[in-house]
């Protein structure tokens, strides 16, 4: 089923002329381009988790609402849901979460193509029922020819209050880089790594997770779609468990696919 949705997509893509400029080439990497101001567009999102210590299986879901409103600037809202499949015990429990809102805001300071360089400055605040957060991400990004590349370093800053009357701190810090190759207009293919550290309030770096995996994306007038696998390799710092790979928080496989329709 889902490879002849695959294929109805790229079969029905051939009759249509390239997306707009807004498309995501990537699925973890942001990039530095912006909605022109009154354009809408949105985005589904889901990513798929699966191989912790136990069986664990999740599906996170993001809904999209992205709006251009002045020139070089963007906002979305996003509304975030999760289900986990994993054991607890000698039981196996699945769980639906709520997992609030975030509010995205997206600043292009340079153009990846008329300026040496793509620039873009990022801002989310999130809330949800357990949990809050504040991200921010530089955003690097340049084409040459059919070669295009961005790099994001993110800073998060979160707030867990699971436990009543306990708020948990932690500070994450991330690099996520991708590098992609346009086999035609509307196609391409690359690689995309992702490193994340986190750092719990009161402990030092606790670990320093590495992701690498290939990404394709393929685009429309009207829409696109992105696929990124990643697979876990040998951590770049243990955790005090020692193990070769970071299982406790995160998993061996991690798929995100994402769907954009324009208005």
């Amino acid at each position: 089923m889902c490879t002849g949705v695959l294929g109805a997509i790229l079969i029905g893509g051939l009759y249509n002329s390239r997306a707009e400029a807004t498309e995501r080439r990537f699925t973890y990497t942001y990039e530095s381009n912006v909605l022109n101001p009154g354009e809408f567009e949105l985005e589904p999102w889901t990513t798929f988790r699966a191989g912790r210590d136990g069986f664990y299986n999740r599906l996170d879901h993001r809904l999209e609402f992205e709006f251009g409103l002045v020139d070089r600037l963007q906002t979305a809202w996003y509304l975030n849901f999760s289900a986990v499949a994993k054991n607890e015990g000698t039981e196996r429990v699945s769980e639906f979460e709520w997992q609030g809102v975030s509010w995205e805001w997206k600043y292009k300071v340079l153009d990846s193509v008329a300026d040496p360089i793509g620039l873009g400055l990022y801002f989310e605040p999130a809330l949800g029922p357990t949990e809050a957060e504040v991200e921010f991400k530089l955003i690097l990004d340049k084409r040459i020819g059919n070669f295009y590349t961005a790099f994001n370093a993110v800073y998060e800053y979160e707030w867990n209050f699971e436990k009543q009357g306990e708020t948990v701190r932690e500070q994450v810090l991330e690099f996520d880089l991708g590098l992609t190759y346009f086999i035609t207009p509307n196609f391409s293919a690359g690689i995309e790594a992702r490193n994340h550290n986190e750092f719990p309030e009161g402990k030092d770096w606790e670990h320093s997770a590495l992701f690498l995996g290939p990404v394709v994306s393929y685009s429309t007038r009207k829409w696109w779609a992105t696929l990124t696998v990643l697979a876990q390799l040998p951590a770049l710092k243990k955790n005090d468990s020692g193990s070769t790979f970071i299982l406790d928080e995160h998993e061996r496989l991690n798929a995100r696919l994402l769907f954009g329709v324009h208005f």
